[in-house]
Order: structure tokens, then C-alpha cells, then sequence
């Protein structure tokens, strides 16, 4: 099927917000990357059937990385790119893309085979390796969106200063990333309120539920100016899990923010097509201490095997480690920080 992309359009203040559904991107953690065809087919006809216009699709960590981290999923990249053409057509289906996992020749493949948006994953300490992405698939007319992932990471200054250099890349949409879902909803308000001043870009707002806290952060970031929301399907993701889309959906229906979504439709795909899968559960303390320490999950193995080494509390290690480092964390960081909290 063929269509004409959807524009991304609007500001930093725009009146209307776009639900970007990432369920069988961000969900596919959930079922350790073994969405089948039949689940993937199901999910882009419900979201497309519900209003959603903006479907990403693949592997949790974006193009290539079954491969890159030999972690992979039951269907190919190119198998969904086959599949996301053959189902949408009032929807844009598209990627997620971290440089280094992915190359341009990746990104070059997707766009070929249709793919209308990318999503260009770098850490926010870090945009450089945007750049080069970006400026390729403004070439091959995607859409194109920045996540700054680890957003918490940083100072508001200092997530000002990535969100310009990536709109000075030519990103379309920047995203402000939760990814240790430990963001309070009046934090993420003053966010996006100060940074959608800074840029003349749509921003984006993608965040876990570490906390409890991911559908009334997402409307905060609405509160603040979030053109774009992340959500999933009964909330599936990495980790604690994202913002919920048939959730979000209701709360948009029943504002003043333009929503265009079937959220009883949603609420119906997310019964028959998610919660029959098996899932996997994360640690529920993991999770709490996580957020408030806004530590990324990906670093929770790293530290509860220095800790058992060195006979520390887990926890009391995350902590003490995510006062040095909650960017990336080294293993020789963490074993000396458990070696010095281990002679108290």
C-alpha cells in the first residue's frame, strides 16, 4: 500500500499532539524480541484502524541490532519493512536507529523499502553520532526525529544545548528521553517548557514507568509543549514499561488537544493483541530504585553482579554509583565504588 507521508509539523508549543505508538519497537523487550507476524500484522491494522498515524516497528534496539549484538529478534528487519508497506497506508511506519548499531547503508535499505520516519537514538551526553544519520535521511526525505536518550542525565542547560545542536542538524523533532523513568510530572513540565523556548522544533516526549509516573509525565510534556508522544500497548516496554497508549489516548480524547484516536478501539487491540502475550518481569525494586536513582536498566546487571562480588547491597551500590556516573558507568567505576562502600 502507498500514501502520501504525514507532515510533522508545529513547534515547541503546538496545539495539537501526535501519539508516536512504539509498541512493537519499545514492547518488543517485553517478549525478549519474539514479536511474531501474526502480532505485528494484528498491531499496525489495530493502530492504524484507531487513528494512530505514527507506527514504529522492529527490533528494540533499532536497524541492525539483532545482528550488531547478536540478540535476535523472531522477524527479520526486512521482513517487517515487507510487512509495514503491505498493511499501512493511512499510517507512517518507521524505525528506530542508533549509530554505531546501525550504518548508513541500513538506513539507506529502510528508507528504499518504504519506510516514511526514523528515529535516531544517541545518548544525550553525546549527539555527534546524530549528525551524519540526520543529514542522510533529510536526504532520503524521512521524517526525521532525534532521541536523546539519558535525558535525565543532564541539567536543563545541558539538555538545551543537545536539543539546539540536533535542530541545528536538521532533525525535524527532538525527543526528551525518561529512559530511568525518574522524572517527577512538575520536572518534566519545567523541561520541555525551557527547551521548546530554545528550539524552533517540535519536541518529543518518550517515558518509562519506573515510578508509576509515565502517563502524567507524558501529560506534563504536553503541559510544557510536547508536540509527540511515545506509547505502547498496555504500556509494554523495556524495563518498567511506557506510557499507555489506549491510556494516553482517553486523557487526549477528553482535552483540548486536537485527538483524533478510537481509544475504546485501542483499548480492545490492546486485550486481544498484547495481554494474551507471555511477558517478562523485571525486578519490581530494581525498577523503584532505578527511578529514583535514574539509572538505566541496561547498567542493572553490571551492578548487581559487582555487588555480589564485593558483598554490597545492591541498591546502596546504584545509588552511590549513580551520584558518579548515571551516563555509562564503567565496570571498573562500579567495582571500585562497591570496593570503597564495602570497608564502611
Amino acid at each position: 500500500m502507498t500514501s502520501q507521508p504525514h507532515e510533522v509539523v508545529g513547534n515547541g508549543h503546538s496545539e495539537s499532539v501526535e501519539i508516536l505508538d512504539c509498541t512493537l519497537r519499545d514492547g518488543s523487550y517485553a517478549v525478549d524480541f519474539q514479536f511474531t507476524e501474526e502480532t505485528i500484522r494484528d498491531v499496525l491494522v489495530g493502530l492504524q484502524g484507531s487513528g494512530i498515524r505514527f507506527i514504529e516497528l522492529g527490533h528494540g534496539l533499532g536497524l541492525n541490532a539483532a545482528e550488531a549484538l547478536s540478540k535476535p529478534s523472531l522477524v527479520s528487519d526486512e521482513r517487517c519493512f515487507e510487512i509495514a508497506s503491505e498493511f499501512l497506508a493511512a499510517a507512517d511506519w518507521g524505525m528506530f536507529c542508533i549509530p554505531g548499531l546501525a550504518e548508513l547503508d541500513h538506513l539507506r535499505r529502510a528508507a528504499a523499502a518504504g519506510m516514511r520516519f526514523v528515529r535516531v537514538g544517541v545518548d544525550i551526553s553525546d549527539v555527534t553520532p546524530a549528525e551524519e544519520f540526520v543529514a542522510l535521511a533529510k536526504q532520503l526525505g524521512l521524517a526525521t526525529f532525534t532521541n536523546l536518550m539519558k535525558t535525565n542525565a543532564l541539567d536543563i542547560d545541558g539538555v538545551t544545548d543537545a536539543a539546539q545542536r540536533c535542530a541545528r542538524y536538521g532533525s525535524d523533532v527532538v525527543y526528551l528521553v525518561d529512559s530511568a523513568g525518574g522524572y517527577l510530572p512538575f520536572e518534566v513540565t519545567q523541561l520541555f517548557d525551557a527547551v521548546g523556548q530554545s528550539v524552533d522544533i517540535p519536541l518529543g516526549f518518550h517515558g518509562h514507568d519506573n515510578l508509576g509516573m509515565a502517563n502524567a509525565n507524558a501529560l506534563a510534556a504536553v503541559s510544557g509543549g510536547a508536540a509527540f508522544v511515545d506509547t505502547t500497548l498496555d504500556g509494554i516496554g523495556r524495563g518498567a514499561g511506557n506510557t499507555v497508549t489506549e491510556a494516553f489516548a482517553a486523557i487526549l480524547s477528553g482535552k483540548s488537544y486536537g485527538a483524533h484516536y478510537d481509544y475504546r478501539a485501542l483499548g480492545q487491540l490492546s486485550e486481544s493483541a498484547v495481554r494474551p502475550l507471555s511477558r517478562l518481569h523485571d525486578d519490581r525494586t530494581y525498577q523503584l530504585v532505578g527511578g529514583l536513582t535514574r539509572t538505566h536498566s541496561s547498567f542493572f546487571p553490571l551492578i548487581t553482579r559487582c555487588a555480589e562480588v564485593t558483598d554490597v547491597d545492591v541498591f546502596e551500590l546504584m545509588a552511590a554509583v549513580a551520584e558518579i556516573d548515571r551516563v555509562n558507568p564503567t565496570e571498573n567505576l562500579v567495582m571500585r565504588t562497591a570496593a570503597t562502600l564495602a570497608v564502611r
